[in-house]
Protein backbone atom coordinates (compact mmCIF):
# COMPACT_ATOMS: atom_id res chain seq x y z
CA UNK A 1 0.00 0.00 0.00
CA UNK A 2 1.18 3.63 -0.75
CA UNK A 3 2.10 5.53 2.17
CA UNK A 4 1.33 8.94 -0.17
CA UNK A 5 -0.82 11.53 2.15
CA UNK A 6 -2.13 14.69 1.09
CA UNK A 7 -1.52 18.18 2.90
CA UNK A 8 -3.79 20.91 3.63
CA UNK A 9 -2.89 23.18 0.63
CA UNK A 10 -3.33 20.56 -2.02
CA UNK A 11 -6.57 19.66 -1.10
CA UNK A 12 -7.92 23.20 -1.01
CA UNK A 13 -6.59 22.67 -4.74
CA UNK A 14 -7.98 19.85 -5.59
CA UNK A 15 -10.98 20.98 -4.60
CA UNK A 16 -10.85 23.46 -6.17
CA UNK A 17 -10.44 21.74 -9.82
CA UNK A 18 -12.84 19.57 -8.55
CA UNK A 19 -15.75 22.56 -8.48
CA UNK A 20 -14.58 24.25 -11.61
CA UNK A 21 -14.54 20.99 -13.97
CA UNK A 22 -18.27 20.11 -12.63
CA UNK A 23 -18.89 24.18 -13.75
CA UNK A 24 -17.25 23.14 -17.32
CA UNK A 25 -19.25 20.28 -17.39
CA UNK A 26 -22.41 21.52 -16.79
CA UNK A 27 -21.75 24.83 -19.22
CA UNK A 28 -20.84 22.88 -22.11
CA UNK A 29 -23.90 20.28 -21.73
CA UNK A 30 -26.40 22.78 -21.09
CA UNK A 31 -25.00 25.40 -23.75
CA UNK A 32 -23.25 23.01 -26.56
CA UNK A 33 -24.12 19.51 -27.10
CA UNK A 34 -26.80 16.64 -27.84
CA UNK A 35 -25.86 13.39 -26.06
CA UNK A 36 -28.02 10.80 -28.35
CA UNK A 37 -27.65 8.75 -30.95
CA UNK A 38 -29.55 7.09 -33.89
CA UNK A 39 -27.36 4.44 -34.86
CA UNK A 40 -25.42 3.81 -31.16
CA UNK A 41 -26.43 3.06 -27.57
CA UNK A 42 -24.49 6.25 -27.15
CA UNK A 43 -25.77 7.03 -23.56
CA UNK A 44 -24.99 2.87 -22.27
CA UNK A 45 -21.33 3.35 -23.19
CA UNK A 46 -21.05 6.79 -22.12
CA UNK A 47 -22.14 6.05 -18.51
CA UNK A 48 -20.41 2.72 -18.81
CA UNK A 49 -17.03 4.36 -20.22
CA UNK A 50 -17.27 6.36 -16.98
CA UNK A 51 -16.75 3.52 -14.67
CA UNK A 52 -14.13 1.72 -16.81
CA UNK A 53 -11.82 5.02 -17.01
CA UNK A 54 -12.19 5.56 -12.63
CA UNK A 55 -10.98 1.91 -12.39
CA UNK A 56 -8.30 2.08 -14.94
CA UNK A 57 -7.25 5.87 -16.31
CA UNK A 58 -4.75 6.18 -12.97
CA UNK A 59 -2.30 3.24 -13.42
CA UNK A 60 -2.24 3.35 -17.54
CA UNK A 61 -1.21 7.14 -16.90
CA UNK A 62 1.24 6.50 -14.55
CA UNK A 63 2.59 3.48 -16.52
CA UNK A 64 3.35 6.33 -19.56
CA UNK A 65 4.15 8.89 -17.32
CA UNK A 66 7.54 6.98 -15.99
CA UNK A 67 8.46 7.64 -19.60
CA UNK A 68 7.38 10.96 -20.26
CA UNK A 69 5.79 14.09 -17.97
CA UNK A 70 2.47 16.03 -18.40
CA UNK A 71 4.47 19.09 -19.72
CA UNK A 72 6.12 17.16 -22.82
CA UNK A 73 2.63 15.84 -23.89
CA UNK A 74 1.41 19.02 -23.76
CA UNK A 75 4.62 20.49 -25.78
CA UNK A 76 3.81 18.19 -28.47
CA UNK A 77 0.27 18.53 -28.58
CA UNK A 78 0.29 21.68 -29.10
CA UNK A 79 3.32 21.65 -31.74
CA UNK A 80 0.99 19.88 -33.97
CA UNK A 81 -2.20 18.22 -34.26
CA UNK A 82 -2.58 14.74 -32.24
CA UNK A 83 -5.36 12.55 -31.08
CA UNK A 84 -3.81 14.36 -27.82
CA UNK A 85 -6.52 17.45 -27.88
CA UNK A 86 -8.96 19.79 -26.30
CA UNK A 87 -11.42 16.85 -26.04
CA UNK A 88 -9.70 13.79 -25.51
CA UNK A 89 -7.68 15.62 -22.53
CA UNK A 90 -10.56 17.30 -20.75
CA UNK A 91 -11.82 13.60 -21.47
CA UNK A 92 -9.20 11.94 -19.77
CA UNK A 93 -9.96 13.75 -16.37
CA UNK A 94 -13.26 14.37 -16.89
CA UNK A 95 -14.66 10.54 -17.93
CA UNK A 96 -12.60 9.32 -14.70
CA UNK A 97 -14.12 12.27 -12.52
CA UNK A 98 -17.70 11.31 -13.78
CA UNK A 99 -17.03 7.74 -12.58
CA UNK A 100 -15.73 8.63 -9.27
CA UNK A 101 -19.31 10.69 -8.81
CA UNK A 102 -21.75 7.46 -10.53
CA UNK A 103 -19.63 4.97 -7.87
CA UNK A 104 -19.97 7.62 -4.67
CA UNK A 105 -23.93 7.59 -5.98
CA UNK A 106 -24.32 3.71 -5.90
CA UNK A 107 -22.88 3.86 -2.50
CA UNK A 108 -19.54 1.90 -3.71
CA UNK A 109 -16.75 4.50 -2.75
CA UNK A 110 -16.83 7.41 -0.56
CA UNK A 111 -15.35 10.77 -1.61
CA UNK A 112 -12.52 10.24 0.07
CA UNK A 113 -11.51 6.33 -1.00
CA UNK A 114 -8.42 6.11 -3.18
CA UNK A 115 -7.31 9.87 -3.06
CA UNK A 116 -3.80 9.31 -4.45
CA UNK A 117 -5.39 8.38 -7.64
CA UNK A 118 -7.69 11.21 -7.32
CA UNK A 119 -4.88 13.77 -6.73
CA UNK A 120 -2.62 12.41 -9.19
CA UNK A 121 -5.63 12.80 -12.38
CA UNK A 122 -6.50 16.28 -11.35
CA UNK A 123 -2.64 17.21 -11.58
CA UNK A 124 -1.71 15.21 -14.63
CA UNK A 125 -4.47 16.80 -16.03
CA UNK A 126 -3.68 20.64 -14.74
CA UNK A 127 0.18 20.13 -15.85
CA UNK A 128 -0.86 18.71 -19.23
CA UNK A 129 -3.78 21.66 -19.91
CA UNK A 130 -1.55 24.69 -18.88
CA UNK A 131 1.86 23.45 -21.26
CA UNK A 132 -0.84 22.44 -23.64
CA UNK A 133 -2.66 25.84 -23.38
CA UNK A 134 0.32 28.00 -22.87
CA UNK A 135 -0.75 30.87 -25.22
CA UNK A 136 -3.87 31.75 -23.36
CA UNK A 137 -2.76 30.46 -19.80
CA UNK A 138 -5.74 28.57 -18.68
CA UNK A 139 -6.52 25.07 -18.03
CA UNK A 140 -10.15 25.04 -19.55
CA UNK A 141 -10.52 26.94 -23.08
CA UNK A 142 -13.68 28.54 -21.54
CA UNK A 143 -11.81 30.49 -19.38
CA UNK A 144 -10.40 31.95 -21.85
CA UNK A 145 -13.45 32.86 -23.56
CA UNK A 146 -13.95 29.80 -25.71
CA UNK A 147 -10.59 30.59 -27.35
CA UNK A 148 -8.24 27.42 -27.88
CA UNK A 149 -4.90 29.10 -29.93
CA UNK A 150 -2.34 26.58 -28.85
CA UNK A 151 -0.46 27.13 -32.37
CA UNK A 152 2.69 29.56 -31.63
CA UNK A 153 2.92 32.59 -33.73
CA UNK A 154 5.66 30.37 -36.32
CA UNK A 155 3.47 28.25 -37.16
CA UNK A 156 0.47 30.35 -37.71
CA UNK A 157 2.47 32.11 -40.48
CA UNK A 158 3.21 29.11 -42.52
CA UNK A 159 -0.20 27.97 -42.48
CA UNK A 160 -1.57 31.74 -43.24
CA UNK A 161 1.18 32.12 -46.26
CA UNK A 162 0.77 29.00 -47.74
CA UNK A 163 -2.55 28.63 -47.89
CA UNK A 164 -4.51 28.76 -51.44
CA UNK A 165 -6.75 31.38 -52.44
CA UNK A 166 -10.67 29.73 -53.29
CA UNK A 167 -11.18 33.04 -55.33
CA UNK A 168 -10.43 32.54 -59.07
CA UNK A 169 -10.56 28.88 -57.94
CA UNK A 170 -13.76 27.58 -57.46
CA UNK A 171 -13.13 23.51 -58.17
CA UNK A 172 -10.99 24.32 -55.57
CA UNK A 173 -13.80 25.70 -53.08
CA UNK A 174 -15.67 22.67 -54.28
CA UNK A 175 -13.49 20.29 -53.53
CA UNK A 176 -13.06 21.57 -49.91
CA UNK A 177 -16.39 22.31 -49.01
CA UNK A 178 -17.16 17.93 -50.32
CA UNK A 179 -14.29 16.99 -48.59
CA UNK A 180 -14.54 18.64 -45.41
CA UNK A 181 -18.19 17.08 -45.50
CA UNK A 182 -17.31 13.54 -46.23
CA UNK A 183 -14.58 13.79 -43.02
CA UNK A 184 -17.41 14.84 -40.69
CA UNK A 185 -19.57 12.35 -41.61
CA UNK A 186 -16.69 9.71 -41.51
CA UNK A 187 -15.29 10.55 -37.99
CA UNK A 188 -18.59 10.61 -36.39
CA UNK A 189 -19.38 7.25 -37.63
CA UNK A 190 -15.48 5.71 -37.35
CA UNK A 191 -16.09 6.79 -33.75
CA UNK A 192 -19.50 5.51 -33.05
CA UNK A 193 -21.55 8.91 -33.69
CA UNK A 194 -19.25 11.05 -31.29
CA UNK A 195 -17.08 14.23 -32.06
CA UNK A 196 -13.95 11.98 -30.48
CA UNK A 197 -11.94 11.92 -33.61
CA UNK A 198 -12.21 16.18 -34.35
CA UNK A 199 -10.52 19.01 -33.22
CA UNK A 200 -10.43 22.53 -33.97
CA UNK A 201 -7.92 25.41 -33.09
CA UNK A 202 -8.18 29.34 -33.04
CA UNK A 203 -8.93 31.72 -34.11
CA UNK A 204 -5.85 32.98 -35.07
CA UNK A 205 -6.60 37.11 -35.44
CA UNK A 206 -5.23 37.78 -39.38
CA UNK A 207 -6.34 41.36 -39.62
CA UNK A 208 -9.72 43.34 -38.54
CA UNK A 209 -11.74 41.08 -41.16
CA UNK A 210 -9.73 37.17 -41.20
CA UNK A 211 -8.96 34.49 -38.40
CA UNK A 212 -6.86 31.21 -39.27
CA UNK A 213 -8.46 28.37 -38.10
CA UNK A 214 -7.38 24.78 -38.41
CA UNK A 215 -9.69 21.77 -38.17
CA UNK A 216 -8.69 18.64 -37.21
CA UNK A 217 -9.58 15.08 -37.99
CA UNK A 218 -8.43 11.91 -36.56
CA UNK A 219 -8.04 8.21 -36.50
CA UNK A 220 -9.23 8.37 -40.41
CA UNK A 221 -6.90 4.89 -41.10
CA UNK A 222 -5.99 2.18 -39.01
CA UNK A 223 -5.31 3.15 -35.43
CA UNK A 224 -6.26 1.92 -31.80
CA UNK A 225 -9.67 1.08 -32.98
CA UNK A 226 -10.00 -2.31 -34.25
CA UNK A 227 -12.33 -1.66 -36.70
CA UNK A 228 -10.92 0.98 -38.38
CA UNK A 229 -8.20 -2.03 -39.46
CA UNK A 230 -11.00 -2.66 -42.44
CA UNK A 231 -10.15 0.71 -44.28
CA UNK A 232 -6.50 -0.09 -44.00
CA UNK A 233 -5.90 -0.59 -47.76
CA UNK A 234 -7.92 2.66 -48.69
CA UNK A 235 -7.33 5.25 -46.24
CA UNK A 236 -4.24 6.87 -46.94
CA UNK A 237 -3.65 9.34 -43.92
CA UNK A 238 -4.28 8.79 -40.37
CA UNK A 239 -4.81 12.20 -39.89
CA UNK A 240 -5.52 15.43 -41.66
CA UNK A 241 -5.68 19.22 -40.59
CA UNK A 242 -6.87 21.92 -42.78
CA UNK A 243 -5.78 25.58 -42.51
CA UNK A 244 -8.74 27.22 -43.09
CA UNK A 245 -8.94 31.42 -43.60
CA UNK A 246 -12.22 32.85 -42.45
CA UNK A 247 -13.65 36.33 -43.66
CA UNK A 248 -16.22 38.51 -41.08
CA UNK A 249 -16.71 35.54 -39.12
CA UNK A 250 -16.69 35.34 -34.77
CA UNK A 251 -15.51 32.18 -33.98
CA UNK A 252 -15.57 29.76 -30.60
CA UNK A 253 -13.80 26.74 -29.64
CA UNK A 254 -15.04 25.25 -27.04
CA UNK A 255 -12.90 22.95 -24.21
CA UNK A 256 -14.81 19.72 -26.17
CA UNK A 257 -12.59 21.17 -29.46
CA UNK A 258 -16.18 22.23 -30.91
CA UNK A 259 -16.49 25.17 -33.66
CA UNK A 260 -19.64 27.46 -33.39
CA UNK A 261 -19.50 30.70 -35.37
CA UNK A 262 -21.33 33.37 -36.58
CA UNK A 263 -22.60 33.65 -38.96
CA UNK A 264 -23.42 29.76 -38.69
CA UNK A 265 -22.86 28.80 -42.30
CA UNK A 266 -19.25 28.94 -41.81
CA UNK A 267 -18.42 27.62 -45.01
CA UNK A 268 -19.68 30.94 -47.13
CA UNK A 269 -16.99 33.08 -45.16
CA UNK A 270 -13.74 30.31 -46.05
CA UNK A 271 -11.53 32.33 -48.15
CA UNK A 272 -8.05 30.05 -48.34
CA UNK A 273 -7.06 26.40 -47.40
CA UNK A 274 -3.80 24.73 -46.86
CA UNK A 275 -3.66 20.78 -46.32
CA UNK A 276 -1.69 18.95 -43.77
CA UNK A 277 -1.03 16.08 -41.90
CA UNK A 278 0.59 15.48 -38.52
CA UNK A 279 0.48 13.21 -35.41
CA UNK A 280 2.34 12.17 -32.38
CA UNK A 281 5.67 11.09 -34.37
CA UNK A 282 5.77 14.78 -36.29
CA UNK A 283 6.84 17.88 -34.74
CA UNK A 284 5.76 19.85 -38.10
CA UNK A 285 2.91 20.19 -40.31
CA UNK A 286 3.31 17.90 -43.18
CA UNK A 287 1.73 19.55 -46.36
CA UNK A 288 -0.44 17.13 -48.15
CA UNK A 289 -1.00 18.27 -52.02
CA UNK A 290 0.24 21.79 -51.64
CA UNK A 291 2.44 21.49 -54.73
CA UNK A 292 -0.51 23.90 -56.69
CA UNK A 293 -4.00 25.07 -56.60
CA UNK A 294 -4.75 22.19 -58.75
CA UNK A 295 -2.85 19.53 -56.60
CA UNK A 296 -4.58 20.58 -53.97
CA UNK A 297 -8.27 19.94 -55.60
CA UNK A 298 -7.39 16.69 -57.03
CA UNK A 299 -6.04 15.53 -53.61
CA UNK A 300 -9.23 16.74 -51.77
CA UNK A 301 -10.96 15.23 -54.52
CA UNK A 302 -9.34 11.66 -53.90
CA UNK A 303 -9.24 12.08 -50.34
CA UNK A 304 -13.69 12.89 -50.48
CA UNK A 305 -13.78 9.68 -53.21
CA UNK A 306 -12.16 7.56 -50.81
CA UNK A 307 -13.84 8.76 -47.53
CA UNK A 308 -17.05 7.96 -49.15
CA UNK A 309 -16.30 4.19 -49.85
CA UNK A 310 -14.81 3.66 -46.09
CA UNK A 311 -18.07 5.09 -44.91
CA UNK A 312 -20.01 2.38 -46.67
CA UNK A 313 -17.25 0.14 -45.41
CA UNK A 314 -17.95 0.77 -41.78
CA UNK A 315 -21.48 1.35 -42.37
CA UNK A 316 -22.00 -2.28 -42.62
CA UNK A 317 -19.11 -3.37 -39.72
CA UNK A 318 -21.63 -1.82 -37.59
CA UNK A 319 -24.48 -2.98 -38.78
CA UNK A 320 -23.80 -6.29 -38.24
CA UNK A 321 -22.82 -5.41 -34.56
CA UNK A 322 -25.19 -7.18 -32.17
CA UNK A 323 -26.11 -3.81 -29.33
CA UNK A 324 -23.42 -5.54 -27.20
CA UNK A 325 -20.96 -5.48 -29.38
CA UNK A 326 -21.98 -1.86 -30.43
CA UNK A 327 -22.05 -0.51 -26.33
CA UNK A 328 -17.81 -2.62 -26.48
CA UNK A 329 -17.36 -0.19 -29.44
CA UNK A 330 -18.32 3.04 -27.98
CA UNK A 331 -16.81 2.59 -24.77
CA UNK A 332 -13.94 1.61 -26.73
CA UNK A 333 -13.66 4.76 -28.53
CA UNK A 334 -14.43 7.01 -25.77
CA UNK A 335 -11.68 4.95 -23.27
CA UNK A 336 -9.34 5.10 -25.73
CA UNK A 337 -9.34 9.03 -25.70
CA UNK A 338 -5.69 9.67 -23.78
CA UNK A 339 -4.13 6.79 -25.61
CA UNK A 340 -1.49 9.20 -27.53
CA UNK A 341 -0.16 9.71 -23.86
CA UNK A 342 1.15 6.00 -24.23
CA UNK A 343 1.91 6.29 -27.54
CA UNK A 344 4.39 9.54 -26.97
CA UNK A 345 5.71 7.79 -24.05
CA UNK A 346 6.34 4.37 -26.14
CA UNK A 347 4.18 2.38 -23.69
CA UNK A 348 1.56 1.31 -25.40
CA UNK A 349 0.05 -2.10 -25.49
CA UNK A 350 -3.08 -2.96 -27.84
CA UNK A 351 -4.16 -5.21 -25.21
CA UNK A 352 -4.41 -2.63 -22.29
CA UNK A 353 -6.43 -0.29 -24.20
CA UNK A 354 -9.45 -2.62 -25.90
CA UNK A 355 -11.16 -4.63 -23.13
CA UNK A 356 -14.13 -3.64 -20.72
CA UNK A 357 -12.85 -4.24 -17.25
CA UNK A 358 -14.76 -7.16 -15.59
CA UNK A 359 -15.75 -4.61 -12.52
CA UNK A 360 -17.67 -2.38 -15.22
CA UNK A 361 -18.90 -5.21 -16.86
CA UNK A 362 -21.47 -5.54 -13.60
CA UNK A 363 -23.14 -2.38 -14.65
CA UNK A 364 -24.16 -3.40 -18.10
CA UNK A 365 -27.29 -4.95 -17.07
CA UNK A 366 -28.02 -1.56 -15.45
CA UNK A 367 -26.96 0.93 -18.30
CA UNK A 368 -29.90 0.79 -21.12
CA UNK A 369 -30.97 3.40 -22.92
CA UNK A 370 -33.81 4.81 -20.89
CA UNK A 371 -31.71 4.57 -17.25
CA UNK A 372 -28.36 5.58 -18.14
CA UNK A 373 -30.10 9.16 -20.58
CA UNK A 374 -31.88 9.98 -17.24
CA UNK A 375 -29.12 9.16 -15.02
CA UNK A 376 -26.94 11.03 -16.91
CA UNK A 377 -29.57 14.09 -16.96
CA UNK A 378 -30.27 14.07 -13.34
CA UNK A 379 -26.48 13.62 -12.23
CA UNK A 380 -25.16 15.61 -14.82
CA UNK A 381 -27.21 18.12 -16.43
CA UNK A 382 -29.68 19.34 -14.82
CA UNK A 383 -28.37 18.63 -11.36
CA UNK A 384 -31.14 17.47 -9.22
CA UNK A 385 -29.28 15.19 -7.25
CA UNK A 386 -28.69 16.95 -3.87
CA UNK A 387 -26.37 13.75 -2.76
CA UNK A 388 -23.46 15.27 -3.64
CA UNK A 389 -23.82 18.80 -2.14
CA UNK A 390 -22.02 19.70 0.50
CA UNK A 391 -25.18 21.01 2.60
CA UNK A 392 -28.71 21.65 2.12
CA UNK A 393 -27.55 25.53 1.99
CA UNK A 394 -26.08 24.89 -1.27
CA UNK A 395 -26.89 26.47 -4.53
CA UNK A 396 -25.07 25.55 -8.26
CA UNK A 397 -23.03 28.21 -9.12
CA UNK A 398 -23.76 27.65 -13.18
CA UNK A 399 -27.10 25.41 -12.78
CA UNK A 400 -28.75 27.55 -9.90
CA UNK A 401 -29.85 24.17 -8.60
CA UNK A 402 -29.49 22.60 -5.14
CA UNK A 403 -27.28 19.70 -6.74
CA UNK A 404 -23.39 19.21 -7.77
CA UNK A 405 -22.14 16.40 -10.32
CA UNK A 406 -19.32 15.96 -8.39
CA UNK A 407 -18.39 14.96 -4.82
CA UNK A 408 -15.61 17.53 -2.78
CA UNK A 409 -12.78 15.39 -0.54
CA UNK A 410 -14.06 15.91 2.71
CA UNK A 411 -11.34 18.11 4.81
CA UNK A 412 -11.20 15.28 7.67
CA UNK A 413 -8.74 13.13 5.64
CA UNK A 414 -6.41 15.56 6.97
CA UNK A 415 -6.81 13.96 10.07
CA UNK A 416 -8.64 10.51 9.96
CA UNK A 417 -6.49 8.56 6.78
CA UNK A 418 -8.27 5.95 7.13
CA UNK A 419 -9.32 5.46 3.20
CA UNK A 420 -7.55 3.46 0.48
CA UNK A 421 -5.22 5.65 -1.75
CA UNK A 422 -5.42 3.85 -4.81
CA UNK A 423 -8.36 1.89 -6.60
CA UNK A 424 -5.43 -0.77 -7.62
CA UNK A 425 -3.11 -1.59 -4.94
CA UNK A 426 -1.29 -3.90 -7.30
CA UNK A 427 -1.57 -1.93 -10.54
CA UNK A 428 -2.46 -2.97 -13.98
CA UNK A 429 -2.41 -6.22 -12.69
CA UNK A 430 -5.79 -6.04 -10.57
CA UNK A 431 -6.99 -4.94 -14.28
CA UNK A 432 -8.79 -7.87 -15.83
CA UNK A 433 -11.74 -8.02 -18.17
CA UNK A 434 -12.85 -8.83 -22.26
CA UNK A 435 -14.59 -7.35 -25.03
CA UNK A 436 -17.31 -8.65 -27.52
CA UNK A 437 -15.06 -7.13 -30.22
CA UNK A 438 -13.18 -9.08 -32.75
CA UNK A 439 -9.16 -8.43 -31.79
CA UNK A 440 -7.18 -5.73 -33.59
CA UNK A 441 -4.52 -7.23 -36.26
CA UNK A 442 -3.43 -4.36 -38.36
CA UNK A 443 -0.69 -1.96 -37.64
CA UNK A 444 -1.24 1.93 -37.25
CA UNK A 445 -1.06 5.14 -39.49
CA UNK A 446 1.45 7.53 -38.87
CA UNK A 447 3.24 10.13 -40.38
CA UNK A 448 6.30 7.31 -40.15
CA UNK A 449 4.15 4.73 -41.67
CA UNK A 450 2.68 1.96 -41.29
CA UNK A 451 4.19 0.25 -38.42
CA UNK A 452 3.39 -2.09 -36.02
CA UNK A 453 2.58 -2.31 -32.13
CA UNK A 454 6.26 -2.43 -31.47
CA UNK A 455 7.64 -0.70 -34.02
CA UNK A 456 5.47 2.55 -33.32
CA UNK A 457 6.87 2.11 -29.62
CA UNK A 458 10.18 1.85 -30.80
CA UNK A 459 9.84 5.00 -32.86
CA UNK A 460 8.47 6.89 -30.36
CA UNK A 461 11.09 6.05 -27.52
CA UNK A 462 13.48 7.42 -30.18
CA UNK A 463 11.45 10.57 -31.15
CA UNK A 464 13.66 14.03 -31.11
CA UNK A 465 12.91 17.06 -31.46
CA UNK A 466 14.93 20.55 -30.76
CA UNK A 467 11.16 22.41 -30.63
CA UNK A 468 10.29 20.45 -27.41
CA UNK A 469 14.01 20.42 -26.05
CA UNK A 470 15.75 22.93 -24.39
CA UNK A 471 16.38 25.72 -25.12
CA UNK A 472 13.61 26.13 -27.69
CA UNK A 473 10.88 24.31 -25.86
CA UNK A 474 11.07 27.70 -23.76
CA UNK A 475 10.87 29.96 -26.42
CA UNK A 476 7.01 31.00 -26.58
CA UNK A 477 5.80 34.02 -28.52
CA UNK A 478 6.24 36.69 -25.19
CA UNK A 479 9.93 35.58 -25.20
CA UNK A 480 10.38 35.60 -28.74
CA UNK A 481 8.45 39.20 -29.14
CA UNK A 482 11.62 40.49 -27.01
CA UNK A 483 14.09 37.99 -28.53
CA UNK A 484 13.21 37.95 -32.13
CA UNK A 485 16.89 38.97 -33.03
CA UNK A 486 18.69 35.98 -30.93
CA UNK A 487 20.55 33.84 -33.43
CA UNK A 488 18.61 30.86 -31.66
CA UNK A 489 14.95 32.12 -32.26
CA UNK A 490 15.96 32.46 -35.77
CA UNK A 491 17.02 28.78 -35.70
CA UNK A 492 13.51 28.03 -34.31
CA UNK A 493 11.81 30.16 -37.05
CA UNK A 494 13.88 28.62 -39.78
CA UNK A 495 13.25 25.02 -38.63
CA UNK A 496 9.33 25.37 -38.35
CA UNK A 497 9.73 27.03 -41.75
CA UNK A 498 11.51 24.29 -43.70
CA UNK A 499 8.74 22.90 -45.54
CA UNK A 500 6.98 26.08 -46.00
CA UNK A 501 6.53 26.75 -49.52
CA UNK A 502 6.92 30.42 -49.49
CA UNK A 503 8.69 31.07 -45.95
CA UNK A 504 11.80 28.80 -45.95
CA UNK A 505 14.83 30.06 -44.38
CA UNK A 506 13.26 33.40 -43.78
CA UNK A 507 13.16 33.60 -40.45
CA UNK A 508 11.91 35.52 -36.97
CA UNK A 509 11.89 38.92 -38.02
CA UNK A 510 8.78 38.39 -40.46
CA UNK A 511 5.58 40.93 -39.86
CA UNK A 512 2.40 40.05 -40.79
CA UNK A 513 2.82 42.63 -43.63
CA UNK A 514 5.81 40.80 -44.59
CA UNK A 515 3.79 37.64 -45.34
CA UNK A 516 1.57 39.83 -47.45
CA UNK A 517 4.65 41.39 -49.42
CA UNK A 518 5.60 37.33 -49.45
CA UNK A 519 2.87 36.52 -51.50
CA UNK A 520 2.45 39.59 -53.84
CA UNK A 521 6.22 38.42 -55.03
CA UNK A 522 4.49 34.76 -56.02
CA UNK A 523 2.13 36.40 -57.61
CA UNK A 524 -0.46 35.41 -54.90
CA UNK A 525 -2.76 37.65 -53.47
CA UNK A 526 -2.97 39.12 -50.26
CA UNK A 527 -6.10 38.32 -47.67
Amino acid sequence: MSEWAIDEHQLHRLNARLARSDQVLLWNCTSRTAQESALFPMMPYLMSTFIDSYYRYPDLLRQATEQISPEMCGRRAREVSCKLSKLTSWATLNYYLNGRSLLVNFGMLRPEDNLEDLHFMIDWHERFALSYHRQAGHVYTLDSGDLGPQLPERTVQVLETDAYQLAGNPKLAAALQRCIAMLTQYSFLAHAESRTGLNNSGPYRMDDDHVLITRDFFNLSECDMPWMDNVADLVEHGSLTFAVIARTVNAEITDWGSLYTVPEQFDNAVVGVGLYTSDWLSDRYEPVGMGSPEELTQTLETIADTIEEAIAIQYKVFGEMSWLEMVHAGMLTYFQSPTDVAHMAGTYRQSDWDFIDDRTARFLALMNEEYSRDAYMDKFVNMSSRQSASSEYFIHPVSKTHGRGTFLVPEGVLVDHDYPRRVNPNGLADCAGSSALPTKTGKYATTAGRLSESEANDAARAFVSPLVEMPFAHFDDDWVKYHSQDPSVHDMYRYTQDRSRLLQGRGSMLTHQDLVNIRAEADEAGW
